[in-house]
């Protein structure tokens, strides 16, 4: 079963084995239609940062949209056997999951929008079974979308990290890790790249598609600059080459002669290898004496958001664009977002797991974020049944958020009146889509950028950021103390 197959049958086995074997004892226990809201929220930052970007909603809620057992996953269900030759699944379970139709309600921060530790991204709530259920299809969409829409933003704020637009292109399809770099390429464009290398990802999402030409096209010619000649000919609106197949000097000065020979426009000359800002330099140095003022230079090779910083910033490299692959599609250096699902609650009673650094937020939530002066300036996590505290786009009282990331029991005071708003969205109620969810790449690019641009400057260094305040509304700050001490006592 393909990718875009799971999506479109909607298939409720794209998920772990334990889900099934959990649901059928709440079906054979009485239990299944037990309602409960788990929630899926992350620990830690990664790439050493101090925000992720959401992304992945418009293909977890299209999963839904299709989600049922068709005969098909009745009948691989019901062969399913272990070593003894038991069946793992009873035939009364089977029926029961083929009749169901989806029942649950799932709340989410919309794709392209700033999340931060410890917040609700998804809460889920319903039947128990069905709960359970759609935990495997969420995580795997959202943290892996999640990690490469924030490793892209990175890329894109270093690219123009001295305040001169350059445009971040992704070249990762060869390198990605899921089957054709679908949701890498998707991720990567509402995170910030301009294009990608991927045609049929391109095709799918609607993104505009670029790319040059390969070593292995010069090296197909026995001249490079009859390589060049020929490829500049018979692409006349595509005419960026590649010069560091054998010098990157020759290259460059062949480069400059296939334009000159055919009169076409040299759109731009690609470096691969090498000491990028020194070869950086020299090709603008030799494009503007030969007259090649407007010739882009496009840099490659393993680029990550440290790299392209030091480039601009340090080493004043003269690249127009920048094309990132391997780092960027495969999350290199935090390869894993490690976001969880939890319940929060169960037959309406708020549910608290105390552990060591795993301690989680008790009761079904959803997150208020503050603005000042056009930035945000703190979020606050509430009990979801406190849908009173904002009025007209105002806090209707004050209220006191006990920080997350600072010592226990440091406060802040958020006044009445100031800018805010909750972050969460109904999406789905008992199972039917209530709301359209945005699916053109174009806008969540563009919602990103935007949503970027309320993020002080501060919290979006690529090294030591501030850390953005994520605070516990009062009462559920104290919800939460009462429910740690009481399972401390035992």
């Amino acid at each position: 079963m393909t990718r875009e197959n799971l999506l479109q049958t909607g298939s409720p086995l794209f998920c772990d084995l334990y889900h099934l074997s959990m649901a059928q004892t709440w079906f054979l226990d009485g239990k299944a239609n037990e309602s409960k809201t788990s929630e899926a929220f992350f620990r830690r930052y990664p790439f050493g940062g101090s925000y992720v970007i959401s992304a992945g909603l418009a293909e977890f809620v299209e999963w839904l949209k299709n989600w049922h057992f068709s005969e098909e996953d009745i009948n691989y269900l019901r062969a399913e056997k272990y070593d003894d030759g038991t069946k793992k699944f009873e035939e009364s379970f089977l029926s029961f999951i083929q009749n169901e139709k989806l029942k649950i309600n799932v709340d989410a921060v919309p794709e392209g929008r700033l999340i931060f530790t410890n917040e609700p991204v998804y809460s889920v709530s319903g039947p128990t079974w069905q709960v359970e259920l759609v935990e495997a299809a969420l995580l795997n969409i959202f943290n892996s979308q999640s990690l490469i829409a924030t490793k892209a933003f990175r890329m894109a704020y270093a690219a123009c990290i001295d305040g001169v637009e350059r445009p971040l292109l992704e070249f990762g399809l060869r390198r990605a890790q899921d089957f054709g770099c679908f949701s890498a390429t998707r991720a990567a464009y509402i995170g910030g790249t301009t294009a990608t290398s991927n045609v049929a990802a391109a095709k799918h999402y609607q993104i505009p598609s670029s790319g040059t030409m390969a070593h292995s096209f010069v090296m197909s010619y026995e001249k490079e600059l009859d390589a060049f000649k020929a490829f500049m000919k018979f692409n006349p609106k595509n005419t960026s080459l590649l010069v560091d197949t054998y010098n990157i000097r020759t290259g460059i000065d062949n480069a400059i002669k296939a334009a000159q020979e055919t009169g076409l426009d040299l759109m731009g000359v690609r470096i691969d290898s090498g000491d990028l800002a020194y070869w950086g330099k020299e090709a603008r140095c030799m494009l503007d004496k030969a007259g090649f003022k407007s010739t882009k230079l496009i840099a490659s090779n393993d680029l990550d958001e440290y790299l392209i910083e030091n480039l601009i910033a340090v080493q004043k490299a003269p690249y127009d664009i920048f094309a990132a692959g391997t780092k960027l599609v495969t999350a290199y250096d935090s390869p894993s977002l490690g976001g969880v699902f939890k319940t929060k609650s169960y037959q309406g009673k708020p549910q608290i797991k105390v552990a060591e650094g795993k301690t989680t937020i008790p009761g079904a939530t959803n997150v208020i974020r503050i603005l000042q002066g056009g930035l945000f300036d703190g979020d606050i996590i509430c009990k979801k049944s406190d849908t009173n505290l904002i009025k007209n786009g105002k806090l209707s009282k004050n209220i006191t958020s006990y920080n997350l990331t600072e010592l226990k029991g440091k406060n802040r005071i958020f006044k009445k009146g100031e800018e805010a708003e909750y972050l969460l969205e109904n999406i789905v109620t008992d199972g039917k889509i209530v709301k359209t969810v945005e699916t053109n790449l174009l806008k969540l690019h563009n919602r990103t950028k935007d949503e970027l641009s309320h993020l002080d400057a501060t919290y979006k260094r690529l090294s030591n950021p501030h850390i953005y305040g994520v605070g516990l509304e009062q009462h559920l700050y104290d919800l939460r103390e009462k429910l740690i001490q009481k399972h401390l006592k035992g």
